[in-house]
């Protein structure tokens, strides 16, 4: 390899999946020195993946749906849901996920390297048991992975009564992967308006953004501690149960859809007192089709899951904006409750600076949380090794 020109080694090394490339590294020296001393390599190479769905049950489950987003994969999309323990998703970074199986868990799939957590400190979590969260509270935790600066930090938001009646305080509890949980200096105080019930925080360029109900956007970076109030109001038309707040294109993103079509919104002039939503695309909705929510959307692929009324199974249908083309991507049990939250994951070889100590490499043993841990590890490595570059 080393006898190779720069541009075909590239050429080669970015056609790989992630599970054949950290092979390669392993085998060959002057392709692992490549892809680590290139500062241009990683941001190159993980924007040409394509994300794959996870999602399970909003209130926790045994069951994990995993579904391939890539048309060239041979996984089965419709194979039975991966059984574990208890567990839920509460967030996807970076190649990362933050797990509560038994407590919080970060772990990263693909290297076999993960994180336990103890959350018994935090004043948001300190009354949750080892089993299960509460919807309220899992809403409430925001995760977030800097490739750059190559750190992590899971935020805890807290609502608090100010001493206006009229008015929300918001303060942040911060870990960065030790046991202890920060309290942030900074707080904000608003209108009186509740965090939407049911939405996701979104990370963009630093910070964990949080929907509320009156439409603003509370805002927390965790490395500088700015916090600060978003003063957005929703796009007129909208119906508040058939949206998603997302980010897409280095822009947050409100999709939002209707019978007819599907609208893709984006909040521009983001740091100025003024900022607004914008109607960035429109979208035929798919034909014939009984019930469908926008569940996930990441800039290059929308992912609407279908209720049938008439059938025991619902679908997954994914929509390429470059190639403005829909497609089945699986198949849900029509046994499942309604409500799931949906992930969009990008296997990574990606580290963290902060854990690189501290890690430990998964082994299987008895302990039902590692086991449900390893189990899932496996399956979203059987993911990875059938990605190919989009």
């Amino acid at each position: 390899m080393e006898s190779l020109p720069f541009h075909l080694l590239e050429e080669i090394l970015f056609k790989l999946d992630p599970k054949s490339l950290v092979m390669m590294q392993c085998a060959d020296k002057s392709i692992k020195s490549h892809v680590s001393k290139d500062p241009y390599f990683k941001p190159e190479y993980f924007p040409r993946l394509g994300s794959d769905l996870l999602h399970m049950s909003s209130l926790g489950s045994n069951l994990l749906f995993c579904h391939s987003n890539d048309s060239r994969s041979t996984r089965d999309n419709n194979k039975d849901p991966l059984k574990i323990e208890f567990s839920h998703i509460l967030g996807s970074c970076s190649g990362l996920l933050l797990l509560f199986i038994h407590g919080l868990c970060m772990a990263n799939p693909l290297t076999k390297r993960f994180r336990f957590l103890d959350h018994s400190k935090s004043n948001l979590l300190s009354d949750t048991g080892r089993n299960r969260l509460s919807r309220k509270n899992k809403n409430r935790i925001g995760f977030m992975a800097d490739g750059i600066t190559q750190r992590f930090n899971i935020v805890c938001v807290q609502e608090l009564n100010a001493s206006n009646p009229d008015e929300t305080m918001y303060r942040f509890e911060i870990n960065s992967g030790d046991s202890r949980w920060r309290l942030s200096k900074s707080t904000v105080t608003c209108g009186s308006s509740n965090l939407m019930t049911g939405m996701k925080p979104v990370y963009l360029n630093g910070s964990l953004h949080w929907l509320r109900n009156d439409g603003s956007i509370v805002a927390f970076d965790p490395e500088t501690q700015r916090a600060r109030l978003i003063p957005t109001i929703l796009p007129q038309g909208i119906i508040r149960s058939k949206i998603l707040f997302a980010a897409g294109d280095n822009k947050l993103a409100l999709v939002s859809t209707t019978v007819e079509a599907i609208y893709i919104f984006t909040l521009e002039e983001i740091s100025t007192d003024h900022p607004k939503w914008v109607l960035a695309k429109r979208i035929v909705s798919l034909e014939d089709k009984e019930n469908i929510n926008v569940v996930a959307y990441d800039g290059k692929c929308l992912m609407v899951r279908e209720t049938k009324k008439k059938s025991y199974d619902g679908l997954v249908h994914g929509y390429d904006l470059r190639a403005n083309k829909w497609r089945v991507i699986g198949s849900i049990p029509g046994s499942c409750d309604s409500a799931h939250d949906f992930y969009q994951f990008k296997p990574s070889f990606f580290s963290v600076k902060v854990l690189v100590d501290v890690m430990t490499m998964v082994h299987d043993h008895d302990d039902k949380r590692m086991s449900s841990l390893c189990t899932i590890m496996r399956l979203i490595d059987e993911m990875s090794h059938t990605l190919r570059t989009c």
